[in-house]
């Protein structure tokens, strides 16, 4: 299985990273799948959103084994964030194309994003920036998107603005790996963010 990495943060929080190669055959069967999770995969008609789908939660499933955590597998919340089955910790999910990403905490709130590198993201910059923030480097976009996708899923409201609620402190462009705060209301959370294989990975470490 192509698990590409379980990396600990602390003792309580580790993230994974899955290049997903397999067929879908390979990946139901790889799967155990937990309460109500099959009717829901049947649920999903297209192909590739089921390979996403399962990949990410055989990481899931692999960062709770290297945390010692029992995996039964996940649900979601009225706001649509996955849980954990039968457990209190956190867990945040994220997947584009042909890497599927999770990060557990037994305690605290988490989040993750992955996003390829790509010009599209320019096209909707003002969907998350105000333009005294815009900059055509790609790359640079792609790393606001990924530390505000990750503040929206540590914030767990809904409703919240992207570009209005979640505040990124300036970081300057050109980095292949960097770290910021995001500030969403009184909360303030550090942001870890990497370049790997032309995609852009973060979540936060605090």
């Amino acid at each position: 299985m192509p698990i590409i990495t379980i990396h600990n943060l602390n003792k309580n929080r580790a993230w994974g990273l899955w290049n997903i190669q397999e067929a879908l055959p390979a990946l139901e069967d790889a799967y155990t799948f937990g309460i109500n999770e099959e009717e829901y995969l049947a649920h999903i008609s297209h192909p590739h959103k089921k390979q996403e789908w399962l990949a990410s939660r055989l990481t899931v499933g692999m960062v709770c084994d290297h945390l010692q955590m029992p995996y039964a597998g996940t649900s979601k919340m009225p706001d649509k964030r996955p849980y954990l089955c039968e457990q209190n910790g956190h867990v945040s999910i994220s997947h584009s194309h042909e890497y599927a990403a999770a990060i557990i905490d037994k305690n605290k709130p988490v989040g993750i994003d992955i996003e390829r590198i790509d010009s599209k993201i320019l096209a909707i910059r003002k969907k998350f920036l105000f333009e005294e923030e815009f900059s055509e480097d790609v790359r640079h976009m792609t790393q606001y998107w990924c530390v505000k996708e990750t503040g929206y899923k540590l914030a767990g409201e809904k409703g919240i603005s992207l570009k209005e609620d979640i505040i990124v402190e300036k970081f300057e462009s050109g980095l292949v790996q960097g770290e910021t705060h995001i500030h969403i209301g009184a909360l303030t959370y550090k942001i870890l963010f990497f370049e790997y294989d032309n995609y852009i990975l973060a979540f936060n470490i605090d």
